[in-house]
Protein backbone atom coordinates (compact mmCIF):
# COMPACT_ATOMS: atom_id res chain seq x y z
CA UNK A 1 0.00 0.00 0.00
CA UNK A 2 2.84 2.40 0.88
CA UNK A 3 4.55 1.75 -2.43
CA UNK A 4 1.30 2.47 -4.26
CA UNK A 5 0.85 5.66 -2.26
CA UNK A 6 4.41 6.77 -3.02
CA UNK A 7 3.86 6.00 -6.65
CA UNK A 8 0.64 8.04 -6.67
CA UNK A 9 2.42 10.93 -4.97
CA UNK A 10 5.14 10.84 -7.59
CA UNK A 11 2.54 10.83 -10.32
CA UNK A 12 0.85 13.83 -8.74
CA UNK A 13 4.17 15.67 -8.54
CA UNK A 14 4.84 14.91 -12.19
CA UNK A 15 1.37 16.12 -13.14
CA UNK A 16 1.72 19.41 -11.26
CA UNK A 17 5.27 19.87 -12.60
CA UNK A 18 4.01 19.34 -16.14
CA UNK A 19 1.34 21.99 -15.57
CA UNK A 20 3.98 24.41 -14.28
CA UNK A 21 6.18 23.76 -17.31
CA UNK A 22 3.20 24.21 -19.63
CA UNK A 23 2.37 27.55 -17.98
CA UNK A 24 5.96 28.74 -18.35
CA UNK A 25 6.05 27.81 -22.03
CA UNK A 26 2.60 29.29 -22.73
CA UNK A 27 3.31 32.57 -20.92
CA UNK A 28 7.00 32.85 -21.76
CA UNK A 29 6.68 36.38 -23.25
CA UNK A 30 5.50 37.50 -19.80
CA UNK A 31 8.35 35.87 -17.86
CA UNK A 32 10.17 39.20 -17.52
CA UNK A 33 7.03 40.68 -15.95
CA UNK A 34 6.64 37.73 -13.57
CA UNK A 35 10.30 37.73 -12.54
CA UNK A 36 10.36 41.45 -11.75
CA UNK A 37 7.03 41.33 -9.89
CA UNK A 38 8.33 38.39 -7.84
CA UNK A 39 11.62 40.18 -7.16
CA UNK A 40 9.92 43.36 -5.94
CA UNK A 41 7.41 41.33 -3.90
CA UNK A 42 10.26 39.45 -2.19
CA UNK A 43 12.08 42.71 -1.45
CA UNK A 44 8.92 44.30 0.00
CA UNK A 45 7.62 41.26 1.87
CA UNK A 46 9.36 42.15 5.19
CA UNK A 47 7.75 45.60 5.07
CA UNK A 48 4.37 43.99 4.29
CA UNK A 49 4.71 41.72 7.33
CA UNK A 50 5.46 44.65 9.64
CA UNK A 51 2.66 46.73 8.19
CA UNK A 52 0.22 43.82 8.57
CA UNK A 53 0.57 44.10 12.35
CA UNK A 54 -0.97 47.58 12.12
CA UNK A 55 -3.58 47.19 9.38
CA UNK A 56 -5.26 44.28 7.62
CA UNK A 57 -3.03 42.34 5.20
CA UNK A 58 -5.30 43.28 2.29
CA UNK A 59 -4.96 46.97 3.16
CA UNK A 60 -1.19 46.58 3.43
CA UNK A 61 -1.02 44.96 -0.02
CA UNK A 62 -3.11 47.73 -1.60
CA UNK A 63 -1.02 50.41 0.12
CA UNK A 64 2.31 48.92 -0.98
CA UNK A 65 1.15 48.24 -4.55
CA UNK A 66 -0.10 51.81 -4.92
CA UNK A 67 3.17 53.15 -3.58
CA UNK A 68 5.16 51.05 -6.03
CA UNK A 69 2.99 52.46 -8.82
CA UNK A 70 3.47 56.02 -7.58
CA UNK A 71 7.25 55.63 -7.21
CA UNK A 72 7.57 54.23 -10.74
CA UNK A 73 5.44 57.05 -12.15
CA UNK A 74 7.41 59.62 -10.15
CA UNK A 75 10.79 58.34 -11.37
CA UNK A 76 9.61 58.19 -14.97
CA UNK A 77 7.99 61.64 -14.87
CA UNK A 78 10.95 63.30 -13.15
CA UNK A 79 13.41 61.68 -15.54
CA UNK A 80 11.33 62.68 -18.56
CA UNK A 81 10.92 66.21 -17.22
CA UNK A 82 14.65 66.63 -16.61
CA UNK A 83 15.63 65.23 -19.99
CA UNK A 84 12.99 67.20 -21.91
CA UNK A 85 13.69 70.39 -19.95
CA UNK A 86 17.37 70.15 -20.91
CA UNK A 87 16.84 68.77 -24.41
CA UNK A 88 18.43 71.83 -26.01
CA UNK A 89 21.59 71.41 -23.96
CA UNK A 90 21.73 67.66 -24.57
CA UNK A 91 21.06 68.24 -28.28
CA UNK A 92 23.92 70.71 -28.44
CA UNK A 93 26.22 68.15 -26.81
CA UNK A 94 25.22 65.40 -29.26
CA UNK A 95 25.53 67.74 -32.26
CA UNK A 96 28.97 68.87 -31.12
CA UNK A 97 30.07 65.25 -30.68
CA UNK A 98 28.78 64.17 -34.11
CA UNK A 99 30.27 67.20 -35.87
CA UNK A 100 33.58 66.96 -34.03
CA UNK A 101 34.19 63.36 -35.11
CA UNK A 102 32.59 63.62 -38.56
CA UNK A 103 35.76 62.94 -40.54
CA UNK A 104 37.47 60.58 -38.11
CA UNK A 105 37.45 56.82 -37.58
CA UNK A 106 35.28 57.26 -34.47
CA UNK A 107 32.37 58.40 -36.67
CA UNK A 108 31.86 54.77 -37.73
CA UNK A 109 30.81 53.97 -34.15
CA UNK A 110 28.48 56.97 -33.81
CA UNK A 111 24.86 57.21 -34.98
CA UNK A 112 24.46 58.55 -38.52
CA UNK A 113 22.63 61.87 -38.85
CA UNK A 114 21.87 64.07 -41.84
CA UNK A 115 22.95 67.70 -41.90
CA UNK A 116 19.37 68.78 -41.23
CA UNK A 117 19.09 66.44 -38.26
CA UNK A 118 22.34 67.75 -36.78
CA UNK A 119 21.24 71.35 -37.20
CA UNK A 120 17.98 70.54 -35.39
CA UNK A 121 19.39 68.04 -32.92
CA UNK A 122 16.93 68.67 -30.03
CA UNK A 123 13.97 67.89 -32.30
CA UNK A 124 15.88 64.90 -33.71
CA UNK A 125 16.46 63.48 -30.23
CA UNK A 126 12.78 63.88 -29.35
CA UNK A 127 11.80 62.04 -32.53
CA UNK A 128 14.30 59.26 -31.83
CA UNK A 129 13.01 58.91 -28.26
CA UNK A 130 9.41 58.72 -29.44
CA UNK A 131 10.37 56.20 -32.11
CA UNK A 132 12.14 54.06 -29.50
CA UNK A 133 9.14 54.18 -27.18
CA UNK A 134 6.78 53.27 -29.99
CA UNK A 135 9.00 50.35 -31.03
CA UNK A 136 9.00 49.05 -27.45
CA UNK A 137 5.23 49.39 -27.26
CA UNK A 138 4.34 48.45 -30.83
CA UNK A 139 1.43 46.48 -29.42
CA UNK A 140 -0.18 48.99 -27.05
CA UNK A 141 -2.77 46.52 -25.78
CA UNK A 142 -0.12 43.91 -24.98
CA UNK A 143 1.95 46.54 -23.14
CA UNK A 144 -1.07 47.60 -21.07
CA UNK A 145 -1.86 43.97 -20.26
CA UNK A 146 1.76 43.41 -19.19
CA UNK A 147 1.58 46.40 -16.85
CA UNK A 148 -1.71 45.17 -15.37
CA UNK A 149 -0.30 41.65 -14.93
CA UNK A 150 2.77 43.09 -13.21
CA UNK A 151 0.76 44.85 -10.52
CA UNK A 152 -1.71 41.98 -10.14
CA UNK A 153 1.18 39.53 -9.73
CA UNK A 154 2.87 41.86 -7.25
CA UNK A 155 -0.23 42.18 -5.09
CA UNK A 156 -0.99 38.44 -5.30
CA UNK A 157 2.55 37.44 -4.29
CA UNK A 158 2.54 39.89 -1.40
CA UNK A 159 -0.79 38.58 -0.12
CA UNK A 160 -0.50 34.85 -0.83
CA UNK A 161 3.26 34.40 -1.20
CA UNK A 162 3.99 33.12 2.30
CA UNK A 163 0.93 30.85 2.27
CA UNK A 164 1.92 29.40 -1.11
CA UNK A 165 5.44 28.79 0.13
CA UNK A 166 4.24 26.99 3.28
CA UNK A 167 1.95 24.81 1.17
CA UNK A 168 4.76 23.79 -1.17
CA UNK A 169 7.22 22.96 1.63
CA UNK A 170 4.81 21.36 4.11
CA UNK A 171 5.30 17.73 3.10
CA UNK A 172 9.02 17.57 2.25
CA UNK A 173 11.54 15.77 4.42
CA UNK A 174 13.43 17.63 7.19
CA UNK A 175 16.76 17.39 5.36
CA UNK A 176 15.30 18.71 2.12
CA UNK A 177 13.33 21.35 4.02
CA UNK A 178 16.55 22.67 5.57
CA UNK A 179 18.19 22.93 2.15
CA UNK A 180 15.15 24.58 0.56
CA UNK A 181 14.78 27.07 3.43
CA UNK A 182 18.46 27.95 3.21
CA UNK A 183 18.24 28.54 -0.54
CA UNK A 184 15.04 30.57 -0.12
CA UNK A 185 16.78 32.78 2.44
CA UNK A 186 19.73 33.33 0.11
CA UNK A 187 17.39 34.12 -2.80
CA UNK A 188 15.47 36.65 -0.71
CA UNK A 189 18.63 38.34 0.53
CA UNK A 190 20.13 38.43 -2.97
CA UNK A 191 17.07 40.03 -4.55
CA UNK A 192 16.76 42.52 -1.70
CA UNK A 193 20.42 43.44 -2.03
CA UNK A 194 20.18 43.75 -5.81
CA UNK A 195 17.36 46.29 -5.68
CA UNK A 196 18.55 48.30 -2.68
CA UNK A 197 22.21 48.32 -3.73
CA UNK A 198 21.33 49.34 -7.30
CA UNK A 199 19.35 52.34 -6.06
CA UNK A 200 22.04 53.31 -3.54
CA UNK A 201 24.74 52.97 -6.25
CA UNK A 202 22.86 55.41 -8.48
CA UNK A 203 22.51 57.86 -5.59
CA UNK A 204 26.21 57.62 -4.69
CA UNK A 205 27.23 58.12 -8.31
CA UNK A 206 24.96 61.17 -8.58
CA UNK A 207 26.34 62.76 -5.39
CA UNK A 208 29.96 62.17 -6.43
CA UNK A 209 29.31 63.52 -9.92
CA UNK A 210 28.23 66.97 -8.69
CA UNK A 211 31.65 68.02 -7.27
CA UNK A 212 33.50 66.17 -10.01
CA UNK A 213 31.84 68.03 -12.89
CA UNK A 214 31.94 71.26 -10.88
CA UNK A 215 35.72 70.79 -10.66
CA UNK A 216 35.85 70.26 -14.44
CA UNK A 217 34.06 73.59 -14.89
CA UNK A 218 31.15 72.38 -17.03
CA UNK A 219 28.34 74.89 -17.46
CA UNK A 220 25.67 72.67 -15.87
CA UNK A 221 27.23 70.16 -13.42
CA UNK A 222 23.83 69.20 -12.00
CA UNK A 223 22.61 68.01 -15.42
CA UNK A 224 25.77 65.95 -15.91
CA UNK A 225 25.33 64.44 -12.45
CA UNK A 226 21.67 63.60 -13.09
CA UNK A 227 22.56 61.90 -16.37
CA UNK A 228 25.19 59.80 -14.57
CA UNK A 229 22.75 58.88 -11.79
CA UNK A 230 20.01 57.86 -14.23
CA UNK A 231 22.50 55.89 -16.32
CA UNK A 232 23.69 54.02 -13.23
CA UNK A 233 20.17 52.60 -12.83
CA UNK A 234 20.76 50.71 -16.09
CA UNK A 235 22.58 47.52 -15.05
CA UNK A 236 26.15 46.87 -16.13
CA UNK A 237 26.58 49.32 -19.03
CA UNK A 238 24.60 52.47 -18.27
CA UNK A 239 27.21 54.55 -16.43
CA UNK A 240 30.06 53.38 -18.65
CA UNK A 241 28.23 54.50 -21.80
CA UNK A 242 27.44 57.87 -20.25
CA UNK A 243 31.05 58.44 -19.16
CA UNK A 244 32.24 57.48 -22.65
CA UNK A 245 29.73 59.96 -24.09
CA UNK A 246 31.07 62.75 -21.86
CA UNK A 247 34.66 61.86 -22.79
CA UNK A 248 33.93 62.02 -26.51
CA UNK A 249 31.96 65.25 -26.02
CA UNK A 250 34.93 66.96 -24.36
CA UNK A 251 37.22 65.68 -27.11
CA UNK A 252 34.87 67.08 -29.77
CA UNK A 253 35.19 70.49 -28.10
CA UNK A 254 38.97 70.20 -28.14
CA UNK A 255 39.04 70.02 -24.34
CA UNK A 256 41.54 67.18 -24.10
CA UNK A 257 42.25 67.84 -20.41
CA UNK A 258 38.61 67.34 -19.39
CA UNK A 259 38.34 64.26 -21.60
CA UNK A 260 41.41 62.66 -19.99
CA UNK A 261 40.24 63.53 -16.47
CA UNK A 262 36.77 62.14 -17.20
CA UNK A 263 38.18 58.88 -18.51
CA UNK A 264 41.03 58.33 -16.04
CA UNK A 265 39.46 59.84 -12.91
CA UNK A 266 35.73 60.07 -13.65
CA UNK A 267 35.31 56.43 -14.60
CA UNK A 268 36.99 54.97 -11.47
CA UNK A 269 35.27 57.54 -9.24
CA UNK A 270 31.75 57.49 -10.67
CA UNK A 271 31.45 53.92 -11.92
CA UNK A 272 34.50 51.67 -11.59
CA UNK A 273 34.73 51.27 -7.81
CA UNK A 274 30.94 51.08 -7.54
CA UNK A 275 30.67 48.29 -10.12
CA UNK A 276 33.73 46.29 -9.04
CA UNK A 277 33.82 46.94 -5.29
CA UNK A 278 30.80 48.59 -3.67
CA UNK A 279 28.04 46.61 -5.40
CA UNK A 280 29.62 43.11 -5.10
CA UNK A 281 30.86 43.70 -1.53
CA UNK A 282 27.54 45.06 -0.25
CA UNK A 283 25.65 42.23 -1.91
CA UNK A 284 28.22 39.71 -0.71
CA UNK A 285 27.68 40.83 2.88
CA UNK A 286 23.95 40.40 2.57
CA UNK A 287 24.06 36.97 0.94
CA UNK A 288 27.31 35.77 2.59
CA UNK A 289 29.03 34.63 -0.61
CA UNK A 290 32.30 35.91 -2.17
CA UNK A 291 31.93 39.29 -3.93
CA UNK A 292 33.65 37.86 -7.01
CA UNK A 293 30.83 35.33 -7.38
CA UNK A 294 28.23 38.09 -7.23
CA UNK A 295 30.18 40.01 -9.87
CA UNK A 296 30.15 36.94 -12.12
CA UNK A 297 26.38 36.66 -11.70
CA UNK A 298 25.79 40.29 -12.67
CA UNK A 299 28.22 40.38 -15.59
CA UNK A 300 27.03 37.03 -16.97
CA UNK A 301 23.31 37.53 -16.37
CA UNK A 302 22.63 40.82 -18.16
CA UNK A 303 24.38 40.14 -21.52
CA UNK A 304 22.88 36.66 -21.93
CA UNK A 305 19.42 37.12 -20.38
CA UNK A 306 18.73 40.82 -20.86
CA UNK A 307 17.33 43.04 -18.12
CA UNK A 308 15.83 40.05 -16.31
CA UNK A 309 19.35 38.62 -16.05
CA UNK A 310 20.13 41.35 -13.52
CA UNK A 311 17.94 39.36 -11.11
CA UNK A 312 18.32 35.78 -12.35
CA UNK A 313 22.12 35.82 -12.84
CA UNK A 314 23.15 36.68 -9.26
CA UNK A 315 20.36 34.52 -7.81
CA UNK A 316 21.54 31.46 -9.75
CA UNK A 317 25.15 32.05 -8.67
CA UNK A 318 24.07 32.49 -5.04
CA UNK A 319 22.01 29.29 -5.21
CA UNK A 320 24.91 27.37 -6.78
CA UNK A 321 27.29 28.48 -4.01
CA UNK A 322 24.73 27.73 -1.30
CA UNK A 323 23.92 24.34 -2.80
CA UNK A 324 27.61 23.46 -2.85
CA UNK A 325 27.96 24.40 0.83
CA UNK A 326 24.90 22.33 1.78
CA UNK A 327 26.19 19.35 -0.20
CA UNK A 328 29.55 19.65 1.54
CA UNK A 329 27.81 19.65 4.92
CA UNK A 330 25.81 16.56 3.98
CA UNK A 331 28.94 14.69 2.92
CA UNK A 332 30.98 15.72 5.97
CA UNK A 333 28.28 15.36 8.64
CA UNK A 334 24.99 13.90 7.32
CA UNK A 335 23.64 13.11 10.80
CA UNK A 336 23.98 16.70 12.03
CA UNK A 337 22.25 18.13 8.96
CA UNK A 338 19.36 15.67 9.12
CA UNK A 339 18.63 16.75 12.70
CA UNK A 340 18.35 20.45 11.77
CA UNK A 341 15.03 22.19 11.61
Amino acid sequence: MDSIKVSENKQLVLLVSAIYILCIVAFWPLMTVFVWSAAIAIALLPFHKRLSYIVKPSVSVIFITLWVLLVILLVLSVSASILYGNIDHIGTMVASLVSGFKNTGISAFLPTFTEEQVSHMPETLVQLLLHSLLSLTSNVMQSLISIIIFFLSLSMLLYYGEEMWNTLTRTISPKLFFAVEKMAEITTNTIYALIIVQISAALISFLLAIPFFTFLGVDDPLLFAILIGLAMLIPLIGAQIMILFFTLYFMSLGDTWSAVITLLVGYPLLSGWIDFYYRPVMMGKRVAIPPVMMMIGIFAGVPFMGIVGFIIGPVLVALAVTGSKILAEVVSDPVSLSNQN
